[in-house]
């Protein structure tokens, strides 16, 4: 990232960049190690049309690009059809399994050692002018082969937090860690992404609001 012709800097020297700045550096690079480690090939909803553009068979919608349909995959939409997806599919498989007699699989079970620590960061993305937030868990005992999973959940989904209208939670589940739920505004989500560091054992999820509001 060039930081020349600066204000504060000097000339032939790397210049004083803004929070802000720093905050697109950071997003395009996780971008694009999410990019580099998205295998295309092996997802069933995607379709490349005869325009070139990428279609989700699972959410009837297009994108021009394959960042585009990226953060699509891990927006709420798609999640959320993915959820329903899995459900109908496990209703399926219930229903063969009982016509043959064959036995269900077991819910794996794990001693959960605490809560992992965690750092909320408020950000704006410069170009869209929205805000959002930067979460960062650390996962040091992660189970190999496992990675960190979140999910959005609105407020009649729970019981615990009776003053919970206006607000949603992001609950963020990694074995064998306790799930940790964020209390966030109830606004329309614009997109979100997840992404786990397996040399740092941090996983970083960033998600952006469609109000302009300050968050509180």
């Amino acid at each position: 990232m060039d930081y020349q012709n600066r204000i504060g800097s000097k000339k032939g020297s790397g210049g004083v960049a803004s929070e802000s700045q720093l905050n697109v550096h950071r997003k395009q690079r996780v971008s694009r190690l999410i990019s580099s480690q998205f295998d295309f090939e092996s997802d069933p909803y995607v379709f490349k049309n005869h325009l070139g553009s990428l279609e989700c068979r699972l959410c009837l919608t297009t994108h021009s690009s394959s960042e585009s349909y990226l953060t699509h995959t891990q927006g709420r939409k798609h999640q959320l059809n993915l959820a329903r997806r899995a459900t109908l599919d496990a209703k399926q498989q219930g229903g063969t399994h009982q016509a043959t007699g064959t036995t269900s699989v077991q819910k794996k079970s794990y001693v959960k050692i605490g809560r992992p620590g965690y750092k909320v960061v408020k950000i704006r993305d410069v170009d869209a002018m929205e805000l959002g937030l930067l979460i960062t868990i650390k996962y040091p005992e992660l189970k190999q082969g496992e990675e960190p999973l979140y999910r959005f959940m609105s407020a009649y989904e729970q019981s615990v937090d009776t003053d919970s209208q206006g607000w949603q939670y992001l609950v963020v589940h990694g074995e064998p860690y306790e799930n940790v739920a964020f209390k966030i505004p109830s606004t329309e989500i614009t997109r979100s992404w997840g992404y786990f560091d397996e040399d740092l054992k941090e996983y970083y999820v960033q998600l952006f609001f469609k109000s302009p509001e300050e968050l509180t």
